[in-house]
């Protein structure tokens, strides 16, 4: 199977995105800088009428900083929301056809995915690297107009008698916020989890990565759709805004202060003749200690039913599977593998030989026998994988796609439970049967 892909320079390497993610390609004229998100977000830019996101690629994938100060390319990913991203690249090379997975597959990672495959005009091994796994797990979000539009970093004839504060309206007011508490900007894209007992400002709370902040609100509004992601005394709590629309530097001698009321108001500020309420966060972190307690114990297993899984989906005799990623280690072209001597004395019906990986010895098996399937095609790649310390191989015709999934896209059979199939997953509208990783093992 041929796939298309997009080569790119990147520092003093070459890379591809596969063109299934690329929207558009163009040369970066200007940027305007925005604070307060993810390390590899530098700015925003304008495309198709919206704002998008730059993001420097280096950074994303490691430490190192593409030199902006030179000419760049901007390569425009959609994701499968159908948001767009745009990454950032020192030069687009060529646009090429290869044949897909074309060395091997390293999936035992948690940060991307690599598809290594051999430059046919250059012989060399080129990546290919997947950005959306990262976009995922940074919570980098995707721009558009109804949430970061209009940030602008106006950093011109500053002085030291100046600091940087986040603008956002809640209704019709418009707020201000000191820019070093504000550590990220997220669109809302869920209900809000209710809590039993809760302070008065306190609406609720919200998974957070790895953990589950609360969430303040201001005033209430039926048109919420961002949070701010505060940080005071590394206590972080979430505050939900309308609208957020501009980073602009206060002169600290003209902000007016005020005695501190149940709205959590500390100042107020005149902005091109519009009155800014300036919030002091502390407001809203002091005293929910008890609501963060009451997180802790009751929503960490709502927390858990919104985790994404993930599977790998590949075909066997031109029929589509799944398994789940957990399990899986290592995906490689078959013929790549050696036959170890011991092969010619294979007994069972579904070892097809033995072969080293990792220094082991592993089973390489089929599964045309036991799904009642004919082998069809002559491209294969073998999937290892591994249940309770125990590695095997078996052989599929074609990998297709890693996806993402959430709970309630995936059915298990408890009566297929000691079965090769054990349920399915939905994706695209389409059932997939999915594998039982320890039955698998099991034939080897």
């Amino acid at each position: 199977m041929k796939t298309s892909v997009l080569e790119f320079k990147l520092l003093d390497d070459i890379f591809c995105f596969n063109t299934q993610n690329v929207e558009y390609v163009f040369e970066l004229e200007s940027y305007e800088e925005v604070a307060g998100l993810h390390k590899s977000i530098v700015g925003i830019t304008k495309y198709n009428n919206d704002v998008m996101l730059l993001i420097d690629t280096a950074k994303l994938y490691s430490d190192k900083t593409l030199d902006l100060s030179r000419e760049k390319s901007v390569v425009v990913i959609k994701d499968e929301e159908g948001m767009f991203y745009g990454m950032l690249v020192d030069e687009i090379t060529k646009l090429e056809e290869i044949e897909s997975v074309k060395l091997s597959v390293d999936l035992n990672t948690e940060d991307m995915v690599v598809n290594h495959y051999k430059d046919r005009d250059a012989d060399e091994i080129v990546s290919e690297i997947h950005p959306l796994p990262l976009f995922k797990k940074y919570d980098i979000p995707a721009m558009s107009s109804h949430t970061l539009t209009q940030i602008k970093n106006k950093s011109k004839n500053l002085t030291t008698d100046a600091q940087s504060y986040l603008l956002f309206r809640v209704n019709e007011h418009s707020y201000a916020i000191s820019s070093k508490y504000v550590k990220e900007v997220l669109e809302r894209d869920a209900k809000l989890f209710e809590l039993p007992q809760k302070l008065p400002h306190i609406k609720g709370a919200m998974p957070l990565r790895d953990e589950v902040i609360p969430v303040a609100q201001i005033e209430v509004s039926q048109k919420s759709s961002d949070v701010l992601v505060v940080e005071v005394g590394k206590r972080k709590i979430g505050i939900e805004v309308d609208d957020v629309y501009d980073i602009e530097y206060f002169t600290l001698s003209q902000i007016e202060p005020m005695v501190q009321n149940d709205t959590g108001i500390s100042a107020f500020y005149n902005h091109n003749s519009e009155v800014i309420a300036i919030i002091d966060p502390a407001f809203y972190i002091e005293n929910t200690q008890e609501i963060e307690d009451e997180i802790e114990k009751t929503h960490m297993q709502e927390v858990a039913q919104s985790k994404k899984y993930d599977y790998l989906i590949f075909f066997i005799a031109g029929k589509k599977f799944a398994i789940d990623m957990g399990s899986v280690r290592q995906v490689v072209e078959t013929d790549t593998l050696q036959k170890t001597h011991s092969s010619s004395i294979v007994a069972s019906d579904h070892v097809e030989f033995i072969s080293t990986w990792n220094h082991k010895a592993v089973n390489i098996i089929t599964l045309e026998k036991e799904l009642g399937l004919q082998a069809k095609g002559d491209d294969t790649q073998s999937i290892f994988i591994e249940y309770d310390g125990h590695v095997v191989a078996f052989i599929v015709h074609e990998v297709d796609n890693i996806v993402y999934l959430n709970e309630e896209d995936i059915t298990s059979s408890a009566s297929q439970k000691e079965n090769l199939v054990n349920g399915a997953i939905m994706h695209n509208d389409e059932v997939i049967v999915k594998f039982n990783e320890k039955y698998i093992c099991s034939l080897g």
